[in-house]
């Protein structure tokens, strides 16, 4: 089956905050830089499985390696916040984050297979945590928040992962009913993570706050 343009342009996309990064040059410290090292892992990622796949060779496994490194999300967020308390947090969550991904990862998941637990429980910490870095920012921010680089990049994390979180229950419900429907959902699915990381890119663009 010919794969569409789409889903090669949703992958292609992870890379955009990188290439904006190099073309802007801004300043890459606390949460940029961590985020740009996030990306630089799904693109990495998404190499290796074409890579692999090309060669016949299992690659289902690179995924459980980009859930673990959904912690640097965690640790980039956490210089958002607003308050001391909330970034302490975010940065212990980043432990028992990484213990549970693990532990769902050993004891249900199967690494030659597509997750059923490790991948869920990512998609959703890591949308709860930054919708609240969106909400919780926005709500004490009086200046414009399209000058804002946390306001781009929480609201494209957001959109990602909460696309992602959306179509695993989506595939299940529809795998064996709907089996044209699930196509069109996973090229919309494309079409939101490309949004999703144009926005990342533009927050990566913002003028550094001083």
């Amino acid at each position: 089956m010919r794969i569409p343009v789409i889903l090669y342009l949703g992958a292609a996309a992870e890379a955009a905050p990188l290439v904006a990064a190099a073309l802007v040059r801004r300043p890459l410290r606390g949460a940029r830089f961590w985020i740009l090292v996030w990306c630089s892992v799904l693109t990495a990622a998404n190499a290796l499985q074409l890579w692999l796949a090309s060669r016949g060779a299992r690659n289902l496994w690179i995924a459980y390696v980009v859930y673990g490194a959904s912690a640097l999300v965690l640790w980039a967020l956490s210089h958002w916040q607003a308050n001391e308390t909330a970034r302490l947090t975010f940065r212990v969550a980043v432990v028992p984050f990484l213990a549970v991904c693990g532990l769902l990862t050993l004891a249900v998941d199967d690494t030659s297979s597509f997750s059923r637990a490790a991948e869920p429980m990512t998609y959703l910490v890591c949308l709860l945590a930054a919708a609240y870095t969106l909400l919780a920012r926005s709500l004490r921010s009086s200046a414009s928040l399209m000058r804002q680089d946390w306001f781009w990049v929480s609201a494209g994390l957001a959109l990602y992962f909460g696309t992602w979180s959306a179509i695993g229950p989506l595939s299940a419900l529809l795998v064996g009913r709907a089996p044209e429907l699930l196509r069109v959902a996973y090229e919309v699915q494309m079409v939101l993570t490309i949004t999703a990381f144009v926005a990342i890119a533009r927050g990566v663009t913002c003028p550094a706050p001083t």
